[in-house]
């Protein structure tokens, strides 16, 4: 079945490089919806999901005739999205903090002083944790934000990245390993 649909794909591909716009909304329609939930899982931001999503298909129409078929199409459009993301990140107006401070979102018993501090301090190392993953280098970041919040295997990551299966291996080792000793000297020791 798998390659049934890897079949459709090529017919589909050869459509859009003769300048289909059919055959390019049925793509769009049949990944969309994959290539939105992978941005989501990234940005965790449903707007910028949505822009980057809509920016990774234009992408996709405009440089089509460079898919020569030697991964998955969605694999193609899913290094697309990823490089995306990571360059809006990279611009400065990423760069704010987006922390949702919705009252209405908190399950909070307030039953004593105490308890509200000892959830503000969570809160607080949660949100030091987060900045600390989107300041790690790039390469970290992705490895780790793509096994760790998508469930990515390491061969899936290893495709998508471009990067052999034990540098992806390395890389979500020490992301870990940067992540657990920034919480020990940053957060543990202070509290």
């Amino acid at each position: 079945m798998k390659t049934n649909s890897n079949d459709n794909d090529s017919v589909l591909i050869e459509r859009v490089k003769n300048g289909d716009k059919g055959a390019f909304n049925f793509l769009v329609n049949k990944y969309y919806p994959r290539v939105y939930a992978s941005l989501f899982s990234y940005t965790k931001s449903k707007e910028d999901s949505e822009d980057l999503a809509q920016q990774t298909f234009l992408k996709v129409w405009q440089q089509i005739e460079s898919f020569r078929g030697d991964s998955a199409f969605f694999t193609w459009i899913y290094r697309i999205a990823i490089n995306l993301a990571k360059n809006h990140f990279v611009s400065s107006a990423s760069k704010k903090q987006k922390v949702n401070t919705s009252i209405e979102h908190a399950e909070i018993e307030i039953s004593s002083y105490e308890n509200i501090e000892q959830i503000l301090m969570h809160d607080q190392s949660m949100i030091q944790i987060k900045e600390f993953i989107n300041n790690m280098p790039e390469s970290l970041k992705t490895a780790f934000t793509l096994r760790e919040s998508e469930g990515k295997s390491y061969e899936e990551i290893s495709l998508i990245t471009d990067t052999p299966i034990g540098t992806v291996r390395s890389r979500i080792f020490r992301a870990r390993e940067s992540i657990i000793d920034y919480m020990q000297k940053e957060i543990i020791e202070n509290e």
